[in-house]
């Protein structure tokens, strides 16, 4: 049986970081913990990517049931973020990167008040990243 959790943060920089302990909280309380590390990383990177790009209030979205969670980042843009390809030694432009090497699945998508990016994780399918790889992320 999945269950689903709602937070807004404004669009501020320590929003990120709200939405990090949010999500574990979820996860823990959901005896997910060992998706925690993997989805406080990704979701912080969409929460600063939607701030960054928006002005908008941010809803993070988060479902989980025995196994997984899926968490969604919802804007007021309908500008879909497109993945680009920068040099590992840039300080920026590597956060879907990172998503896309750490997610089971990941995505985004139109909504009627602007876009949602998502990502899903899965205790059964997690991809097992290099770590000397992520550091270059």
């Amino acid at each position: 049986m999945s269950s689903e959790h709602h937070r807004t943060l404004p669009p501020t920089a320590a929003s990120a970081g709200e939405a990090r302990r949010f999500v574990d909280a979820v996860l823990i309380a959901a005896h997910l913990d060992a998706l925690s590390y993997s989805a406080t990383l990704m979701v912080s990177e969409l929460v600063a990517n939607a701030i960054l790009h928006t002005t908008t209030p941010v809803e993070v979205v988060v479902t989980v049931d025995d196994t997984s969670a899926r968490v969604e980042v919802h804007d007021g843009s309908p500008q879909l973020p497109v993945r680009k390809h920068y040099s590992t030694m840039s300080g920026t432009g590597r956060g879907l990167m990172m998503v896309d090497r750490m997610a089971s699945r990941w995505g985004a998508e139109p909504t009627p008040t602007g876009k949602s990016v998502w990502f899903e994780v899965d205790a059964r399918s997690m991809p097992l990243i290099n770590f000397l790889e992520a550091d270059a992320l």
